[in-house]
């Protein structure tokens, strides 16, 4: 007799959607780890036409930012491995976060970059999203 489990069909239910009433939902990653889901979507879609690459490192850098609590860290190699990527592919998605104005980068030399995030031009200050003028 075989140990295997034999698996149900799909249920429904699992994927119903649970409602929230938080504004910034904070989850946790299976293996653990928390990660922050406010992120600014006129951003995330102006690095998407960049490639799947520097998308994913945007991401990445949008969960340092609410880790660290600032717009400006360091961003070195170790911290995008756990992210799959590799130090070429993390430099030339940089370069192409800077070059769309998404970021602005302090190089210095041979030491991880120092990353600001940088807000589109038609993002309006936060102040102004909460109290409805924009």
């Amino acid at each position: 007799m075989s140990t295997h489990k034999t698996l149900s069909p799909l249920d429904p239910q699992q994927f119903r959607l649970v409602q929230s009433s938080a504004l910034t939902a904070k989850a946790t990653h299976p293996n653990g780890r928390k990660f922050i889901a406010s992120i600014d979507v006129v951003w995330v879609r102006q690095a998407r036409q960049l490639g799947v690459t520097a998308l994913f490192v945007g991401l990445a850098l949008w969960h340092l930012k609410g880790l660290r609590r600032s717009n400006t860290f360091i961003v070195s190699n170790m911290m995008l491995e756990d992210w799959g990527v590799t130090k070429w592919a993390k430099l030339r998605s940089l370069r192409s976060l800077e070059k769309a104005g998404l970021i602005a980068i302090e190089w210095r030399g041979k030491r991880s970059p120092l990353v600001t995030l940088v807000m589109p031009a038609d993002t309006p200050p936060r102040s102004q999203r909460r109290s409805g003028l924009a």
